[in-house]
């Protein structure tokens, strides 16, 4: 009995250590402080006062997962890279960092310029929850390199324990202000806002775990160190691709709600802007997904393995596929019911409706897991192309003369259908080109100043760049 007991307990422990029970574990809590949060604030303060703090939310997620969610993913795959192929990570670690502070320095000026607009259109004119939006804003510029540092050396149980500080900083502090009776707009601002700057700072202590990954023998002579030219160049495109996703998730909510600004559309705006929240809470699997995905990507195309590659973002998007149908399904039975019940939203919305923005849900589950590909790939400018591409289409919606709802509807549907269709022609385009595998050249006689048979960096068009040796025989051949 104490052995099968022991048997069954070590299969628990082995389950329960795997990267994506880990991380799904952390997002959990993470993605029930957020939503907690809204329904916290909700039930305890009046519509006139928690106007403010959408305003606050959505921005949060569009400026700093748009401006600064390329951090963690360049982060991710510069220290994995180098890792897999034995170079020193510091100094990768060196490079991204610096990138990321004049993106930051940059994207704080940009608002603050930006302040009065913001204010009066999203924040009802509250000063306060202007600030707290610029320190939410530098809250999460420092947990995103954090959370790229540990996803990079797939220290997932770390990367765990930052999501469950954040979550746990914010649900905690305002469940006890509501208790309390000392809630207050400011207040519930505040909590939100520091809810990053606490999972940042529990990253620095847990990133002193032993790193679970080591370099394959034979791996520091193969592929070039990653210069600071190439870094900044790569996370430049990546970051604009990632705003041009943000603005292709958030928009809709802000613009749709800057159109409900009369007194008796209160109500609306918020049951809105509470039901786009809800639906995009399917996008909350992606993290647990997408933090060992990427290093893994990120090895297999290092080492020129295109089928891995293709095998591995197929398999997720099936996953995505499936969740975002589940999600459809589970909007439409009880969507209206959560938003009037557990959301405390106070203005009705059809199930149809809250299905329409869920479909546009599921094409975001599959753009962002084809973004990881074409990251790992250093197809960078693939992702900003796409993005932008369904963004214009977003912006057209807009510009028709539609209701409010139907626009919602609408423009949360067409975008990532655009965004998606590309970005699949382009990573199975690239993921079908004929590479070889690393080390599977050793048998082959090498000429006098050849690269080697190490793995060699994509190009920009996705294709290993040609040897000297190759472009001769091409000039032979044409001659003949």
């Amino acid at each position: 009995m104490d052995t099968a007991a022991n048997g069954r307990a070590t299969r628990l422990m082995s389950l329960l250590n795997r990267p994506v029970i880990l991380l799904a574990a952390g997002l959990g809590l993470s993605a029930a402080a957020g939503s907690g949060f809204l329904a916290v604030v909700n039930h305890s303060l009046d519509p006139a006062l928690v106007v403010p703090l959408p305003g606050l939310y959505f921005l949060l997620s569009a400026i700093g997962t748009g401006m600064f969610a390329a951090f963690e993913q360049e982060m991710t795959r510069a220290v994995s890279r180098a890792l897999a192929l034995g170079h020193d990570e510091s100094q990768v670690i060196r490079h991204q960092v610096r990138n990321a502070a004049w993106v930051g320095v940059g994207t704080i000026a940009a608002v603050c310029a930006a302040s009065p607009y913001m204010t009066r259109h999203w924040m009802h004119g509250n000063w306060v929850v202007f600030a707290e939006l610029v320190l939410g804003l530098v809250s999460i510029w420092a947990a995103f390199l954090v959370r790229g540092v540990l996803s990079g050396r797939q220290q997932f149980r770390s990367y765990a324990i930052t999501m469950v500080v954040e979550g746990l900083a914010r649900l905690v502090p305002s469940i006890l202000l509501a208790v309390s009776g000392y809630g207050s707009t400011w207040a519930y601002g505040l909590v939100f806002a520091l809810g990053s700057a606490a999972a940042a700072v529990s990253g620095l202590f847990v990133a002193r775990a032993p790193i679970p990954v080591a370099a394959p023998e034979g791996a520091a002579a193969s592929g070039e160190p990653e210069t600071a030219n190439q870094a900044a160049a790569r996370l430049a495109r990546l970051t604009g691709g990632v705003l041009a996703g943000q603005v292709l998730m958030y928009a809709v909510p802000l613009v749709v709600t800057s159109r409900l600004t009369a007194p008796k559309d209160a109500a609306l705006a918020v049951a809105v802007s509470s039901a786009i929240g809800l639906t995009r809470m399917a996008l909350l699997i992606l993290f647990p997904l997408q933090a060992p995905l990427l290093p893994k990507l990120t090895a297999a195309a290092a080492h020129g393995r295109m089928d891995a590659v293709r095998r591995t973002t197929a398999a997720l998007v099936a996953v995505c596929v499936g969740a975002g149908l589940a999600a459809i399904a589970g909007t439409g039975l009880f969507g209206p019911w959560v938003l009037r019940t557990i959301m405390g939203t106070r203005a009705d919305l059809s199930a149809g409706f809250l299905m329409e923005l869920a479909t546009g849900t599921l094409f975001l589950l599959v753009a962002n897991v084809l973004q990881s590909a074409l990251t790992a790939l250093n197809r960078q400018q693939t992702v900003l192309v796409a993005w932008s591409l369904g963004v214009v289409t977003m912006i057209a919606v807009f510009a028709v003369p539609l209701g409010p709802l139907t626009t919602a509807a609408v423009a949360s549907m067409i975008g990532p259908v655009v965004t998606a269709a590309l970005m699949t022609a382009d990573v199975l385009r690239v993921t079908r080109q004929p590479v070889q595998e690393a080390g599977s050249q050793g048998s082959e006689p090498k000429e006098s100043g050849s690269q080697g048979s190490g793995p060699q960096e994509l190009g920009p068009d996705g294709k290993l760049p040609a040897r000297p040796q190759d472009r001769s025989v091409r000039r032979i051949v044409g001659s003949r």
